[in-house]
């Protein structure tokens, strides 16, 4: 009887591992679009960054990398404090879908990704 909990504990430890592993997201592979995604930015912006959801969040998609870049940066380490920051910090802070804000490379590619559109 042990033996058998043993194996099913054994055997449940190393499911749970595997899809621990399986599960894991390697953003650093990701491309602009993908990062989009990943980080629930479509939830605000809309998809392609064309669709905002409120009038405070700006439409994204098409404009000049260097700009989205810029502006996302200042959002992100607080040196604005604009109705439209203020969401866009929330979001990310508070967001299920984020699990960590996005890195300035993230931000990089999506801000490439989305001036292609």
């Amino acid at each position: 009887m042990f033996k058998q909990r043993l194996l099913v504990f054994t055997v449940g430890a190393a499911f749970m591992a595997a899809s621990a592993v399986a599960g894991a997201v390697d953003r650093a592979q990701m491309g602009g679009e993908q990062l989009f995604s990943f980080h629930a930015c479509t939830n605000c912006h809309g998809a392609e960054g064309k669709n905002p959801v409120s009038r405070l969040v700006p439409k994204i998609g098409g404009m000049d990398a260097a700009e989205i870049h810029d502006k996302a940066m200042k959002i992100l380490r607080g040196e604005t404090d604009s109705e439209e920051a203020k969401l866009m910090k929330s979001a990310v802070a508070y967001s299920q879908a984020c699990d960590a804000p996005p890195s300035a490379a993230e931000i990089e590619k999506i801000a490439a990704w989305l001036s292609t559109l």
